[in-house]
């Protein structure tokens, strides 16, 4: 070019030199403001004339609203179904939860490759994190409801049961105590977790010697009644009590560890239907207010 010797350039009508620009139409961006730049650049060579029009862009953020944001927050909202879900449908809640990430990995990708890469964090990448983190979170606490109802919790029903098995086995060694005037024996009522019903009850006590059964909410008589006592032993009708208690209290122990306590398990969905709603709505209305403003 030619220096400043040679030529010299200037803005033809100032600062209204360029006009229409108003009129401008971008896709992804609104035209803020314009400035005309006039300016000598200096070089080895000598001293050049420069004209420039600079542009001040606004992105507009309705196409992200509703390709990025709007899609985001229902597939984090989509996630909590899964504390409705009830609790040993694993297949539909894990099923839920990778749908979920997988999703959102998809979303926070196909952005990636939309917008310039640049070396610090955006503003919708921030965002799509915090999403990303609640999504995740909504299956990691199916993963400990997993845990509690299917590893700890039974293991937990399992040590119970055992020692208190032990103290039964212990308690029910005969005792002229629970001996009743016409020498019935009396069996003390068996603190069974999950209840049993009084037909199965009934099943589990059958005696093919012509027994008879009855028994009331506190506590089991076991009576001889169409034998005659002079017949049977005392050590034969011992042991013939001795093997229905020990059948009782296995069936009980059985229950026990197959049915676990539930109100971990319900007590975590329940809170968890809580807190992810409130401390997402906060994570919103913290990036929001930030970033617009």
């Amino acid at each position: 070019g030619y220096t400043t010797d040679d030529i010299e350039f200037y803005w033809r009508g100032g600062h209204n030199a360029v006009t229409g620009v108003e009129r401008i139409e971008l896709p992804q961006f609104s035209i803020v403001d314009h400035k005309l730049i006039s300016k000598n650049v200096v070089f080895s060579t000598g001293s050049y004339p420069r004209l420039s029009l600079s542009f001040k862009l606004k992105r507009n953020i309705g196409y992200f609203i509703l390709q990025t944001y709007m899609p985001s927050i229902l597939i984090t909202i989509l996630s909590w179904v899964s504390f409705w879900i009830n609790y040993d449908a694993s297949a539909a809640r894990v099923a839920l939860g990778i749908t979920t990430v997988l999703t959102m990995t998809t979303i926070n990708t196909h952005l990636r490759e939309t917008l310039p890469k640049i070396p610090y964090v955006k503003a919708i990448d921030m965002y799509l994190m915090g999403c990303f983190v609640f999504v995740f979170l909504a299956l990691l606490e199916y993963a400990l409801v997993n845990y509690i109802f299917f590893g700890r919790g039974p293991q937990r029903q399992k040590k119970a049961a055992e020692k208190m098995s032990t103290a039964n086995n212990e308690k029910m060694l005969m005792d002229p105590n629970k001996m009743d005037s016409h020498e019935n024996i009396l069996l003390g009522t068996l603190d069974i977790k999950n209840e049993m019903g009084p037909s199965e009850l009934a099943l589990g006590l059958n005696d093919p010697r012509n027994t008879m059964l009855t028994y009331d909410s506190s506590t089991l008589q076991y009576r001889k009644a169409g034998l005659a006592r002079h017949n049977f032993g005392r050590n034969a009708l011992e042991r013939h009590v001795s093997q229905k208690k020990s059948r009782l209290r296995r069936r009980a122990s059985q229950l026990k560890i197959n049915i676990p306590d539930l109100t971990d398990v319900n007590s975590i969905d329940k809170w968890s239907r809580i807190i992810f709603p409130t401390v997402f709505s906060l994570f919103n209305i913290i990036y929001w207010l930030y970033y617009v403003n």
